[in-house]
């Protein structure tokens, strides 16, 4: 018997509001108007045709933001920035999320298409100049990369399938939010560099 190979990851979030038990609630939730008016919580339960939690990869960077304001000594500003290991979309954080070290199974976890170096190189890079350096009118501010590692987000892949429908959802499994806007980004790769 082959024993499938674990991975230890850090895991945004702390809590899954999404469990298997109640993922058929979240579903109806975001199934959208049209569709439930044609089905109920109990028929979605018996509608699910195939689910799967999966661990979806993002960089994440502990940066410093170093405004230097002479005659005063500079001033230091901790940020959290992400980049999404897939798609390649990217920003800073508003807090530092909460994580926890977990075990998963290897296949659980989604295949990274941008690597740390590129991450640094290019990702981190665009973050700190289109994004950041635009609230400082005059003097741009210099960046320090503390730290770059990845960390993984569990989304639920849910596929309904109806005589009426048939659509597939990723659920954030934190938040039960369907990730319509992040998963067309997966497909197309708009964000990559």
């Amino acid at each position: 018997m082959l024993t499938k190979k674990r991975l230890r990851v850090k895991q945004i979030g702390d809590w899954q509001v999404v469990t298997d038990e109640n993922l058929h609630q979240f579903v109806y939730k975001n199934l959208g108007i049209k569709h439930k008016l044609k089905v109920n919580k109990e028929q979605v339960r018996e509608q699910i045709v195939e689910k799967e939690l999966l661990y979806h990869p993002l960089w994440l960077a502990k940066t410093f933001v170093i405004a230097d304001r002479p005659p005063f000594s500079p001033k230091k500003i901790p940020n959290i920035i992400f980049v999404d290991a897939v798609s390649g979309y990217r920003g800073v954080f508003q807090k530092v999320p909460k994580m926890q070290g977990i075990e998963i199974d290897e296949d659980c976890a989604v295949r990274k298409r941008i690597d740390k170096d590129d991450c640094e190189r290019k990702y981190l890079k665009d973050v700190q100049e289109n994004q950041i350096n635009r609230s400082y009118i005059l003097k741009k501010p210099r960046h320090e990369i503390v730290d770059v590692y990845p960390a993984y987000l569990p989304i639920w892949k849910v596929a309904v399938e109806s005589e009426l429908f048939r659509e597939t959802l990723y659920l954030n499994a934190n938040t039960g939010e369907h990730e319509k806007y992040m998963s067309e980004r997966w497909a197309n790769g708009k964000d990559l560099l």
